[in-house]
Formats: C-alpha cells, sequence, structure tokens
C-alpha cells in the first residue's frame, strides 16, 4: 500500500489535482475576459454622446466632394 502513494505525483487529500488547476486558471481568464467587456459597455454607454445632446450643427451641412 505505502509502495502505491509514491506511485502518484498528488496524494490523495493534499492540494489541487491538475484539473483543478486548469479550471481555475480557465476560470480566472473568464473572470479577467467579463471584467474587460464591462469596462468598454460601460465606456460606451457613458460617454458624452449618449449623456449629453448633441449639436445637430453637423448634421446640416452636407458638404460633398468635387473630385
Amino acid at each position: 500500500m505505502a509502495s502505491m502513494n509514491k506511485k502518484h505525483k498528488f496524494k490523495s487529500g493534499q492540494g489541487k489535482t491538475p484539473q483543478q488547476y486548469e479550471d481555475s486558471a480557465r476560470f480566472a481568464w473568464y473572470g479577467v475576459l467579463g471584467m474587460v467587456i464591462l469596462l468598454i459597455l460601460t465606456s460606451l454607454l457613458t460617454g458624452c454622446v449618449t449623456t449629453q445632446e448633441t449639436s445637430k450643427e453637423c448634421c446640416k451641412s452636407q458638404k460633398t466632394s468635387t473630385k
């Protein structure tokens, strides 16, 4: 029985298995990605264009190229 424990790098009941480390790293990256997406959405939705009335003067004059 004692020789069986020496074969395994990770002993049962101690620490995390390699699968658990991979899952933890994957979920951490999902969290980082989620925070980046929230940051982008927040910056897009709280910009001056959506919170303040824009000037309509830019839409009145339609400049066309003569070239």
